[in-house]
Order: structure tokens, then sequence, then C-alpha cells
């Protein structure tokens, strides 16, 4: 079963460099469950705004389990943490991707309005159609997340876009976010999870 999980930082930073090594010993324990990884960033990439996970556990219980544990939780690191199932309609994992010097790296994480998934079939078909020239050198991976009981209550995405104005013109685009389905819409840098050197 996939989840997307989004760890969320205090304003003021609570990460604690001595902390990494068991960090990514924890991922690595763990990489046999993972879509993709890695944090968010400020704009600038000098202030870290939450860890991201795409992971495949069997249940609930166990990626709650999982996220428990993780050594920056556990050390009072995040101030907020969400847990939603998700999509992966391409069956793409982050080390797929081909990864070229110079790009830029976007998380675009929309969260749906009540009752949205009402009207998400009726534009389906543009989504869909919106989405397919982006599909092999834009998104690293993709899908929607949805509620425990099946419903769509959003999307999260990793997408290499040049900058924050190209990948604002393709948000304001979508056919999703253009016909009103979303109340907001997150999009902040990512970078690639791992050690330096790691392709994970």
């Amino acid at each position: 079963m996939l989840f997307h999980v989004r760890m969320t930082d205090y304003p003021v930073s609570r990460r604690n460099p001595g902390l990494r090594d068991l960090h990514w010993k924890y991922l690595d324990d763990h990489a046999t469950h993972f879509i993709a990884r890695g944090p968010t960033q400020s704009d600038d990439g000098k202030r870290m705004l939450s860890s991201l996970f795409y992971v495949d556990f069997p249940d609930r219980a166990s990626v709650e389990h999982f996220v428990a544990n993780e050594p920056n939780n556990m050390a009072g690191v995040h101030m907020h943490v969400e847990i939603f199932r998700w999509g992966n309609p391409l069956n793409k994992k982050q080390s797929d991707f081909p990864r070229k010097e110079g790009q830029t790296y976007w998380y675009v994480r929309g969260y749906a309005k009540p009752g949205a998934h009402l009207q998400r079939g009726d534009l389906l078909d543009a989504h869909q159609a919106y989405f397919k020239s982006y599909d092999d050198e834009h998104f690293i991976v993709r899908g929607g997340a949805m509620s425990d009981d099946g419903n769509w209550v959003g999307s999260a995405n990793l997408m290499a876009m040049p900058d924050r104005a190209s990948i604002d013109r393709f948000v304001a685009e979508e056919p999703f976010c253009r016909n009103g389905l979303f109340e907001r819409v997150v999009i902040e840098r990512f970078a690639f999870g791992g050690r330096p050197g790691q392709i994970v």
C-alpha cells in the first residue's frame, strides 16, 4: 500500500547535525520501502522546510510505526506530520529519474476542497492530457493523495522545472487548479535525499 508522508519543520529549525548519521542509517534500514524521499527547502536553499517520504508499506499502522521511530521525528524536529494514501500511476521511483546537472526540483502538494472528489471525474481527462507531455522529462513521481476510505483529497508530486516562475505557471494552468478544486497548493524546492553521492 502506497503512502505519502510530509513532516513539517518548526519555523525555527530544531534539526541537529548530530542526528544526521542516525537518520541516514534508519532510512538505509528501510530502503526497500522507498519510492522517493528528500527534504524541501526555501527557494534560496538556506532553510529546511520539511521531510518527504513516498513509501510502500503493508498498511497505515506500519507506516505510522516507521514515522514514529524516525530519529529526527523522535527528537522533536517536526511540528506536524501528515500521512495520506497515495497513487503512483507512472509506476516510477525517484531513482529512475534522469538527473542532469543544473536541474531544479519542486514539491507540489495540492490540498483539495471538501467534496472536490465529486468534481474530479469531470476534469480527469483534461488533467491527464495536461500531465502527459511532462511525464518523461519533468515528473520525478506523481500521484493523487487519498483518504483512508479512498476519496481523492489532492495530489503530491515531485517535478523538475527550471525555476519558480516555471513551476508557478505549470500549476496555475493545471485543470484541477484552474477550475478551483484546490483550497491551497504548496510549492517548495525539493532535494533528493541520501548521503552525498548516494543515489536514492
